[in-house]
């Protein structure tokens, strides 16, 4: 396939991330915009460490030379292990195709009236044709997509700041997440959880980029751009606390109170926000599933699974899927710091 530059390694970043919770600004609010100026520092913090961990998984994969969830995660060289670690990533995953159609199915209900069960499907249909067509496609949506949905989110998130709508409500006292109940443990499980999303794609993205340059300033361009985002975004959420806690999908909201037109623009954008989360994550799923005649049909079938799963959604499964995916990813971070150093030490006595 074709090698990647930096620009679209840091594409593949931004979109894997900037999904339905994140482009919403349900989950910057979830985890920050509750603790009011305080989630400021929990969002430096997890930029911070994003940056950290892009960077080890980067030189992981191209030591290795290996894009295996496994091998990414276990510093044991163990193939057991790796294989759990690795079905383990695969299984939350899957999950988040839950939380995509959800979200999809949130979005055109919120904003058009239409039922959730038509949103909903159409994101898992989206997901299935894109996931057949292998990294490749996905690659090729994102480096269309992103540009787009970048520009179109900073865009609402300045004029959001500049429009300063002023508090319709309380500006404290607003209830935080009952597995995230401050602003620390918000920044990490927020860091933690995300971070279980960029695996898949930060370990392809090191093997298919085209040096060695392009690979690690594609991954700290990728999360640095994240990480100011997501200080914007939360800016922006703060300027009516009381609106943004009202919604599912918040930025929908204030795009909606800017102009009706860019209400629009947003709406199609964050879809193609939910769009890309899913497929890039459900693509994740896919890598653990042996090649041959079934594959296709188990993810065709499990799209339309997660798909009815979604029904349940979007608020609850950010407040309490999101925090336990968090949390399970602070031990496979613990494992990734492992594994870095071992590999690290490894390559220098092997010179």
């Amino acid at each position: 396939m074709k090698k990647l530059n930096w620009i679209e390694i840091t594409s593949l970043y931004i979109g894997v991330i900037m999904g339905a919770g994140f482009a919403s600004g349900r989950e910057c609010w979830q985890f920050f915009g509750v603790f009011g100026s305080k989630g400021y520092y929990g969002a430096a913090a997890s930029t911070v460490c994003f940056i950290l961990l892009a960077c080890m998984l980067t030189f992981i994969a191209r030591s290795k030379g290996s894009a295996d969830l496994g091998r990414l995660i276990s510093p044991f060289d163990n193939a057991l292990i790796e294989e759990i670690i690795g079905w383990t990533l695969a299984v939350i995953y899957y999950s988040l195709i839950i939380a995509m159609t959800a979200a999809g199915g949130s979005l055109l209900n919120q904003q058009f009236g239409i039922s959730k069960v038509i949103g909903g499907s159409v994101i898992a249909v989206l997901c299935i044709v894109t996931v057949l067509g292998d990294f490749e496609r996905i690659s090729g949506i994102f480096r269309l997509m992103v540009p787009v949905l970048f520009v179109t989110g900073i865009l609402t998130i300045f004029l959001t700041i500049r429009a300063d709508f002023g508090q319709s409500g309380a500006v404290s006292g607003y209830r935080p997440g009952r597995m995230s109940p401050n602003w620390i443990i918000s920044a990490i499980v927020f860091m933690a959880y995300n971070s279980l999303g960029m695996v898949t794609m930060a370990g392809n993205s090191a093997i298919n980029s085209k040096s060695r340059r392009d690979a690690y300033l594609g991954a700290v361009g990728g999360t640095l751009c994240l990480g100011i985002l997501t200080i914007l975004l939360l800016r922006a959420l703060l300027t009516d606390m009381a609106f943004s806690a009202s919604l599912d999908l918040p930025m929908l909201g204030f795009s909606g109170r800017l102009s009706p037109v860019l209400n629009i623009i947003y709406a199609v954008v964050l879809y193609g926000a939910i769009y890309s989360t899913g497929a890039s994550t459900y693509y994740g799923f896919s890598t653990k599933l042996k090649a041959g005649n079934y594959k296709k049909y188990i993810i065709t079938g499990g799209a339309v699974l997660g798909f009815l799963l979604g029904l349940t959604g979007f608020t609850k499964l950010v407040e309490f899927l999101y925090p336990v995916q968090g949390y399970i990813g602070i031990l496979f971070i613990a494992l990734i710091i492992i594994n870095f150093f071992r590999e690290l030490a490894r390559s220098r006595h092997t010179v």
